[in-house]
Parts: C-alpha cells; sequence; structure tokens
C-alpha cells in the first residue's frame, strides 16, 4: 500500500504505554503492513466484507483483544484495543469496524451471560468462527434506546421476537447477534410490561432473515443491513441478563464502543494529517521556489496536529478508565465527540488544502473523509452525546 512517512506518536521508548500495549500495536502494524492497497480500494469500492481478513486477525489475537484469558480471551486491555483501532483506522483496514463491533457483543456477554452463555460463544468469537453484531438501532429508535419497538413474548420454551433492527454493522455476515427487544409479557398484577431486554440470537434461528442491504456513502465493507424478526424463536436460555435489563446491558457496553470510535476516528485525523504533510512535502521538494507560499498553510497544519492530540489524550483517558474498572461514561461521550469532530474536520481541511490531489484515492483521504462523516453519527449522534454531557454537568 502507499507508504507515508508517518509520525511515531507511539515509540517503543514511549512511557505512556506498557511493554504489553506497545506489543500488541507492533502487531497491529505487522498486520496492517501485509494489506496492498488495491485490497483496501478494492473494500470500499466493491462494499464487500473481508471474512478471510477478520479470521486472520482473530488467528493473531485481535478478536478477543481486552478481555482476561479464559473463555478464549487474550489477556490485553482496552488501551492496547484502542492503539489496534488507531492504527488500523489510519490505514483503512477493511475489517476494522466490524472487529469493534465484534468486541462490542462480546463484552455483555463476559458480564451478563450465563456459563453456559460463555462457554457457547466466546471461545468461537475469539478464534474468528463466530461473527457478533449488535442489533440496537431501529427505523424508528436510534439513539434513544427507550423508543425500541421490536418486541417479544414468551411462549412456552422460547420467546417469540417480532421487529426490525437498522444499520446493523457486520450484520449481513454475523453468526450470533445481541438484540433489544420489548417484552411484552404482563409483569403480575400491575399490568406493566416488563420492559426492554437483551436477547443473544443467532443466525439460523427460524423467523430471523437479513433485510436491506446498505450501499453506504462511508464505512463501506461492513455487510451493514436489515435484520428482521419474523416470529423469531429465540430459546429461553438466550435472554441475556435479567428481564427488563436491556438498557443496562446496552449502555454498559456502548460506553466502551464509544472509545473505540474515538480511537478510530483519531487514526482517521492522523491518516489525514499525514495525507496532507506527505503532499506539502512532495510538492516543496519539486518546487523549492514555491516553499514561502506553501508557508502560508503552515499555522492550519499546526492547528490539525493540536487538535489531534487533544482527541487522542481524550481517547486514551477514557480508555484508561476503562481498564482500572472506573469505565467513565462521560468521559466515553466527550471523546467520541472531541475525537470524531476532529476526524472531520482534519479530513476537510486537508481536501481543501490539497484541491485535486486530496481526491486521489491512493491517499486515502477521501474514504476517510466518508468514514469520518459516519463516525458522527454512528455509537450515538454527536448531538446526542452533547446533550449527555450537559445532562451530566446538571446533575
Amino acid at each position: 500500500m502507499l507508504q507515508i512517512t508517518r509520525s511515531e506518536q507511539v515509540s517503543g521508548a514511549n512511557p505512556l504505554y506498557t511493554p504489553e500495549q506497545l506489543g500488541w500495536l507492533k502487531k497491529a502494524r505487522a498486520f496492517a503492513d501485509k494489506l496492498t492497497l488495491e485490497d483496501i480500494l478494492a473494500s470500499d469500492k466493491e462494499n464487500a466484507f473481508r471474512r478471510d481478513l477478520f479470521e486472520l486477525s482473530c488467528q493473531e489475537g485481535f478478536g478477543a483483544l481486552p478481555f482476561k484469558a479464559g473463555f478464549g480471551g487474550s489477556g490485553g486491555d482496552y488501551v492496547s484495543f484502542s492503539l489496534l483501532n488507531e492504527e488500523f483506522a489510519k490505514r483503512c483496514v477493511p475489517i476494522m469496524s466490524s472487529l469493534g463491533v465484534h468486541i462490542l457483543c462480546q463484552e455483555p456477554i463476559y458480564r451478563f451471560g450465563t456459563d453456559a452463555q460463555k462457554s457457547r460463544y466466546l471461545p468461537l468469537a475469539a478464534q474468528g468462527k463466530y461473527l457478533g453484531a449488535f442489533g440496537l438501532t431501529e427505523p424508528a429508535a436510534g439513539s434513544d434506546t427507550a423508543a425500541i419497538e421490536t418486541s417479544a413474548h414468551l411462549k412456552g420454551d422460547h420467546y417469540v421476537l417480532n421487529g426490525t433492527k437498522t444499520f446493523i454493522t457486520s450484520g449481513a455476515s454475523a453468526d450470533f447477534y445481541i438484540v433489544m427487544a420489548r417484552v411484552t409479557d404482563l409483569a403480575g398484577e400491575t399490568g406493566e410490561a416488563i420492559g426492554i431486554t437483551s436477547f443473544i440470537v443467532e443466525r439460523d434461528f427460524p423467523g430471523f432473515e437479513i433485510g436491506q442491504k446498505f450501499d453506504m456513502l462511508g464505512m463501506r465493507g461492513y455487510a451493514t443491513c436489515e435484520i428482521v424478526f419474523n416470529d423469531c424463536h429465540v430459546p429461553k436460555e438466550n435472554l441475556l441478563g435479567n428481564l427488563g435489563e436491556g438498557r443496562k446491558v446496552a449502555l454498559s457496553s456502548l460506553a466502551k464502543g464509544r472509545v473505540t470510535i474515538a480511537a478510530q476516528a483519531t487514526g482517521w485525523g492522523q491518516g489525514a494529517l499525514d495525507a496532507a504533510v506527505h503532499v506539502f512535502k512532495k510538492r516543496i521538494s519539486e518546487n523549492r521556489s514555491r516553499r514561502q507560499e506553501y508557508a502560508q498553510f503552515e499555522p492550519l497544519l499546526g492547528k490539525m496536529q493540536v487538535e489531534l492530540e487533544a482527541a487522542r489524550a481524550l481517547t486514551y483517558q477514557a480508555a484508561f478508565s476503562i481498564d482500572c474498572g472506573t469505565s467513565d461514561i462521560n468521559l466515553a461521550s466527550m471523546a467520541k465527540l472531541k475525537a470524531t469532530d476532529t476526524a472531520m474536520d482534519i479530513a476537510t481541511q486537508a481536501i481543501s488544502l490539497l484541491g485535486e490531489d486530496g481526491l486521489n484515492p491512493d491517499l486515502l483521504l477521501e474514504r476517510i473523509f466518508r468514514d469520518a462523516k459516519a463516525g458522527q453519527i454512528y455509537e450515538g449522534t454527536n448531538q446526542i452525546q452533547r446533550m449527555l454531557i450537559a445532562r451530566n454537568l446538571l446533575k
């Protein structure tokens, strides 16, 4: 793939990271180095999921990286996983987002699953034999989880699910799904619905269907689609957590997912800045008489670097809070907001600065621009993140 001289924010002597964390980064770089530019461009153009690359990444330990040993966990942490996501994002590695969602789907099974569920799903997920997807978003319920309409009711030894989930990353390729549904069985004499509950749904359960597949502007190559439940039969033992605690299951996982998105966005921002610097250096070397003309853009490049480092600091602070056991939800929202807005701004400014060169697909800049826009929307829109941050202030 295109070789750009990249600034090394995380070198072997960097005291901010442990040797183990830098070891995971080294493995991520080695994995990305094996991909060709043609591979990366094809995944975007064809909008096709690379299951082969996903399985290879799991063989490297990436598929269960932040989980402790046991049930297939790789024994890493969320700082390491953030380093991987940043590296993969700035290279536009085709499986980046699917890996993030895959980890997101294992998280609630580790936290809320029974021993039988952990044994059933986690080792296969770690090995890449099972790919996970997260079924939360609906046509009328995006960031507002309280608006979920997918229903579930108990019938004998299974639950019957009906409804539609949309914009599901990895949806068309996944083997199991973490699904939120509103249980409609009445609770005792109150007559109130039990509420939103979490389920593990397998692809081959009766009544499960793949719906519309989306030809996305950005985040292409991730098998994004609708999933549809038409009297889908889910065994009782696939209830994840307690009845009525689906929002708790979802939100505990999504907070970590937002840190993953922040790390990806930091990588997009770095990739866009690297591309701009690469082109400017090339122009100056080819025509040194225009050095003074290009100097007018130096303050903007400097501003980009500062904003990027601010996003990186928030991102790794949030990742570190997860590893410390605090998992600060407010900090995760701030990191996701800052990093995705920064990535979008840097990509936009870089394309404007470079003009025609900015649209050269070999630089991956226009791909980063499209992905960064998606990053501002999914895993909770940035408007929602601002609202959540403000509400935390006003508690």
